[in-house]
C-alpha cells in the first residue's frame, strides 16, 4: 500500500518569494506550528489515502485523460487564513484565487476517481497552500495571527503555471512528510 495524493506543484519561484516572505520571518519562526518545507510546498486536488500498489496504472490513467486546450492558467495567491478559524487555528494556509480551469482539473478527477472506486472527498473545493500545522496543544495568539495576516497582504508571490498535475507518494516520519512524485502528467497547451 502507497498514502497518495493527487496535486499541482508550486513553481520554484513561487515557493522562493513564498520562502523568503513569510518562512524566513523571525517572528513567524518562533511561532507554535510545524511549518511545511520548501520542496512539499503544492495544492492538493484529491487525498486518496492507502492505495494498492495495482491501482496506480489507473490514477495514471485518468491523469493521462486530463485534456483542457487552450487555456493558459496560473494559480494566483490571495490571503492567509486557517481551518477551522484563525481562533482555532489547526491548519495555517494560503489562499489560492477558484479559477474555471482550476476547478474543471479538480472536479475531472474526483469525478473519475468515483467512478472507479477510489474514496474520494466530495467536499467544496477550496483551493490553498498548506503553510503549516500548529503544534499539538498550542495555539497561535491573535496578534500572531493578524502579524502573519499583514506580512501576506504585504508579501508580492508571483503567480504559478498549472503546468502539470502529479500523483504523490506521502511518507510520514517524525521529523514530518516526505513527498514522492509517482507520476507526473503535464499538461496540454
Amino acid at each position: 500500500m502507497k498514502r497518495l495524493f493527487i496535486a499541482v506543484p508550486i513553481q520554484e519561484r513561487s515557493r522562493n518569494e513564498i520562502l523568503q516572505g513569510i518562512f524566513a520571518d523571525e517572528n513567524i519562526k518562533k511561532m507554535p506550528v510545524r511549518w511545511t518545507s520548501f520542496q512539499n510546498l503544492h495544492l492538493t486536488l484529491q487525498f486518496l489515502g492507502d492505495v494498492e500498489e495495482k491501482q496506480i496504472n489507473q490514477i495514471k490513467e485518468i491523469l493521462n485523460n486530463i485534456y483542457l486546450p487552450d487555456l493558459d492558467e496560473k494559480l494566483v495567491f490571495t490571503n492567509v487564513g486557517a481551518f477551522p478559524a484563525p481562533s482555532t487555528s489547526k491548519v495555517i494556509w494560503l489562499g489560492i484565487k477558484n479559477n474555471d480551469y482550476l476547478l474543471r482539473i479538480q472536479q475531472y478527477i474526483t469525478r473519475s476517481l468515483d467512478e472507479a472506486g477510489f474514496n474520494v472527498d466530495h467536499k467544496r473545493f477550496k483551493p490553498h497552500l498548506t503553510l503549516g500545522r500548529v503544534k499539538e496543544n498550542l495555539s497561535i495568539s491573535g496578534s500572531s495571527f493578524s502579524y502573519l495576516e499583514q506580512l501576506v497582504n504585504n508579501m508580492n508571490v508571483s503567480d504559478s503555471m498549472i503546468d502539470k498535475v502529479t500523483l504523490f507518494e506521502s511518507l510520514l516520519r517524525p521529523g514530518g512528510p516526505i513527498y514522492t512524485a509517482v507520476y507526473e502528467k503535464k499538461l496540454n497547451r
